[in-house]
């Protein structure tokens, strides 16, 4: 192309003699310049393609170690809640309940439970490409994006969740030693291998005492601690899987509906312009809910289904009963949360029957608990339906510091049972 320009500007310089020699010098310190602007272009795609395929490389080999420890995430927490089920079954079934006879199976059991109790667990990230990542010239490119956010916080999460089964299994490991110092000459072996002992009346007071001192109970009531870690796990999935589609999807930016999803995780509603309460029947991240009651006596009230939950109110049993939602951010240290950009709640719900009727609640950070907080009635027909309600009705709350984004009150002494799908705030 260079050398078909060249004998163009050749020609005109020649029928122009006196100025011919300039122009031609002239013309050829463009054509060099244009020359090397344009390997320098072509040089730097080139950089930028290899550049560009080394990050892809990075952020598919860290997409792989994130798919590892999914896998054995879940492996973690399919033991922990099995520990923890079994923990509380033995509770229920042997130390809280007396017991006349025991087979061999009810022996077992309960052995082999403390035998995989005491069996530490923990995760172990692979740390191998995101390390690789950040020691490269890479990791620049990815600055402002999405994807880096929720690559930081996926470890950061990860770090947190090490360090508390660290400390949770050095007092495993404290509570262990206690127990089998306390026993070691006198019945750890009966309460570890049962199967080695005649069945005599002796043997099964001697187990049952055993099972129910108070060191032993220590220890079997870790199990419940370890269910207390699910969270933790579910929280680490669900970031481990958005990296994953976003990576496969080659995305680098939250669509708006993962901005709404994960806006609770990554501490970010500032962000959004929808704040999601309540998705298919789940809490959102740093939210949870609570059911209040005039009785002192615990009462649940609250059923998770696969995708709505049902709240239900006893008949002739309180006087009144408010299932509520608080905010519960970074571990509990913030409670309450700014809703002033959000002007209306919108609620997917349905009534058992139809005809349920009650009211809705939005409580500041200081707002008493005396019941005088402003109102919104609420009637529900048997169908799915949207109930829309402008938080300019909730007067009493200072939209600034919001402790109680919502709450559902009933009064009196008939009972009902509503359906709650979806709760949005906009």
């Amino acid at each position: 192309m260079i050398p078909f320009f060249r004998k163009i500007r050749k020609k005109m310089a020649d029928d122009n003699k006196p100025i011919k020699y300039a122009r031609y010098a002239v013309g050829e310190i463009v054509l060099v310049v244009i020359g090397i602007l344009i390997a320098l272009q072509i040089n730097n795609w080139n950089e930028e393609r290899i550049q560009s395929k080394e990050l892809d490389d990075l952020m598919k080999s860290i997409s792989s170690a994130v798919k590892s420890d999914l896998k054995y995430l879940n492996m973690i927490k399919t033991g922990r809640e099995t520990i923890g089920e079994r923990a509380d079954s033995i509770f229920n079934a042997y130390i809280d309940k007396k017991v006349n006879h025991m087979t061999f199976d009810d022996y077992a059991y309960v052995a082999n439970t403390i035998s995989d109790l005491t069996s530490t667990i923990y995760f172990q990230p692979n740390t191998s490409s995101f390390e690789a990542l950040k020691n490269s010239i890479y990791l620049s490119k990815l600055h402002g994006k999405d994807i880096e956010l929720l690559l930081h916080t996926y470890y950061a999460s990860a770090a947190r969740i090490e360090k508390i089964e660290a400390e949770y299994n050095q007092s495993l490991k404290n509570d262990y030693q206690n127990w089998s110092n306390e026993f070691r000459n006198r019945g750890k072996n009966l309460l570890e291998s049962p199967w080695y002992y005649a069945e005599t009346e002796e043997k099964l007071d001697r187990f049952l005492e055993i099972l129910r001192a108070e060191s032993t109970s220590e220890l079997y009531s870790n199990g419940f601690e370890e269910m207390d870690m699910i969270d933790l796990y579910e929280l680490q999935i669900v970031l481990g899987a958005k990296y994953i589609e976003m990576v496969g999807n080659g995305q680098r930016n939250f669509d708006e509906q993962t901005k709404i999803d994960l806006s609770g995780i990554l501490n970010s509603y500032d962000e959004v312009n929808t704040l999601n309460l309540m998705v298919n029947g789940k809490v959102a991240s740093n939210f949870t809910m609570i059911y209040s009651q005039s009785s002192n006596e615990y009462y649940s009230g609250i059923t998770y289904e696969k995708d709505f939950v049902e709240i239900t109110y006893p008949d002739t049993t309180l006087l009144w009963g408010s299932p509520f939602f608080s905010v519960e951010a970074l571990n509990g240290r913030v409670t309450e949360m700014d809703f002033s950009k959000y002007e209306k709640v919108v609620l997917e719900m349905k009534g058992a029957q139809g005809g349920e009727e009650f009211f809705l609640m939005m409580k500041d950070k200081f707002d008493p608990p005396d019941g005088k907080e402003s109102r919104v009635g609420i009637k529900l027909t048997e169908t799915w339906e949207m109930y829309e309600v402008p938080t300019s009705q909730f007067i009493t709350a200072d939209m600034n510091m919001i402790g109680t984004p919502l709450g559902f009150v009933f009064l009196g002494d008939k009972g009902l049972k509503i359906y709650v799908r979806s709760i949005q705030f906009y």
